[in-house]
């Protein structure tokens, strides 16, 4: 996909959009986004806590975390044409903090569906907590 920007019926920009959103990232935040929806609907069904008004609230998080991205998207075409120049990959940033995000909610509602995992899972991402009183402590 390719945005257009005509001024006075002359084409003065001519910007594809994957160049500044790469696809391979936005696939791949779409995925973790579904995954958590998935794992937190399997968890609260198995521990009977499953609330449609919970359900909604957390797909208000996530269309949240979309509009985040292309707010990020919208930042990074319009900078350089307002004349900010910014170093940072907005996108990126935002894609990979909501991976990072996505990730530990999956984490920890693996190991309420699977209590085994619970062991494993903490010496994989030794952020999730084994004991909702317990510090997690770095080493």
């Amino acid at each position: 996909a390719i945005i257009i920007i005509e001024e006075g019926g002359e084409q003065i920009m001519n910007i594809p959009i994957f160049e500044v959103v790469p696809l391979k990232l936005l696939i791949c935040v779409f995925l973790f986004m579904v995954m958590d929806i998935i794992v937190g609907v399997i968890k609260a069904l198995s521990v009977s806590t499953f609330k449609s008004v919970k359900m909604r609230e957390g797909l208000y998080h996530k269309l949240g975390e979309m509009l985040a991205v292309i707010f990020g998207g919208m930042c990074e075409l319009a900078f350089p044409i307002i004349g900010i120049d910014i170093k940072i990959p907005i996108v990126t940033s935002i894609c990979i903090y909501i991976v990072v995000m996505e990730t530990g909610s999956i984490v920890e509602n693996l190991a309420e569906i699977s209590p085994n995992l619970k062991k494993v899972l903490s010496k994989i991402f030794s952020a999730y907590k084994e004991d909702e009183n317990e510090e997690v402590v770095d080493e």
